[in-house]
């Protein structure tokens, strides 16, 4: 998965029809309607009991995960850095009861993607949020060195991308192990995918962070051109805010793309029993050319 293919603003539209079928797709699933509560096929009696249950015993077994791991696996906490395992099991306990309902249970259908998918979201609202509360207040965070509090928000801003992150890495794993009936597939695409996945976040914060090359050109015109002296905290901060807006924009787009894709792709995937969504998501997100656009208005007029 060439990240090079991607044209962001065409991937961004994408993902703007996805984030917008989500509320919708929320009400569909958690309506107030109990003799319509399709939760129950997928999750048993009382689905939302459930689901909180399900969401608050994954946050428990990853948390205890977390600090027992260092014990049992040397240099571990490298691990944990990279690995959220709550988010991990959370997202591998609701793929197994979805691909019961999709593959084995035999009552699914092709209007189901919504809701189902829908159910997942409340989980990865506390997971995101659990994750970004942790960042501010374990003194993980590294706040600029002599710069004013105001400048902190940039620190705070890229702990926020990174907590959107662990969503779209859930999003990525979920999609993977569902859409495929034969499991040792849909684990070889999920580990594919995430590995990817923190390539290209690691390339990211290599290049913006690391080699400070926005920071440094920003100081660099605005002292060559104008004589202006930056503040040495200043570059650091545009840095931050850079990476923190590119980050944001980069997982949202996977979110609601990767939704877009699904939901558009569910038909095939309970036909066939798999649909490579990375394929699919590459030939969506590669915008067309001016010359195939351009034959494809032509090919439309003459027909």
């Amino acid at each position: 998965m060439d990240p090079s293919v991607y044209d962001l603003k065409h991937l961004l539209g994408i993902a703007r029809d996805g984030f917008s079928d989500m509320v919708p797709a929320l009400r569909q699933a958690f309506n107030e309607r109990r003799d319509d509560d399709r939760l129950d096929a997928v999750f048993g009696s009382s689905p939302r009991h459930r689901i909180v249950g399900l969401t608050i015993g994954g946050l428990i077994i990853g948390e205890i995960v977390t600090v027992l791991f260092p014990a049992i696996v040397v240099d571990a906490y490298i691990i944990n850095e990279y690995v959220n395992w709550s988010a991990m099991i959370i997202g591998m306990a609701f793929a197994v009861l979805f691909r019961r309902y999709l593959f084995v249970s035999g009552k699914a259908t092709r209007d189901d993607f919504p809701w189902l998918a829908a159910s997942l979201i409340p989980a990865a609202i506390v997971i995101a949020l659990i994750a970004f509360g942790r960042q501010l207040f374990d003194g993980s965070l590294s706040f600029i060195e002599d710069a004013p509090r105001i400048a902190n928000i940039a620190t705070i801003l890229v702990a926020l991308a990174h907590s959107v992150g662990v969503v779209a890495a859930l999003t990525i794993a979920v999609a993977a192990l569902c859409f495929s009936r034969d499991w040792l597939k849909a684990l070889m695409d999920l580990a594919v995918q995430l590995l990817v996945f923190k390539i290209m976040v690691w390339v990211t914060v290599l290049v913006v962070i690391e080699i400070s090359i926005v920071g440094r050109i920003l100081a660099g015109v605005l002292e060559g051109a104008f004589g202006i002296r930056l503040p040495a905290w200043l570059p650091e901060t545009a840095d931050q805010v850079t990476l923190a807006a590119l980050l944001l924009t980069a997982y949202c787009a996977i979110i609601g793309a990767v939704w877009t894709v699904c939901r558009q792709q569910f038909g095939t995937l309970l036909d066939t029993g798999e649909v490579r969504i990375v394929t699919v998501l590459r030939k969506m997100a590669s915008k067309p050319s001016k010359k195939k656009t351009k034959r494809q208005a032509e090919k439309s007029r003459a027909e």
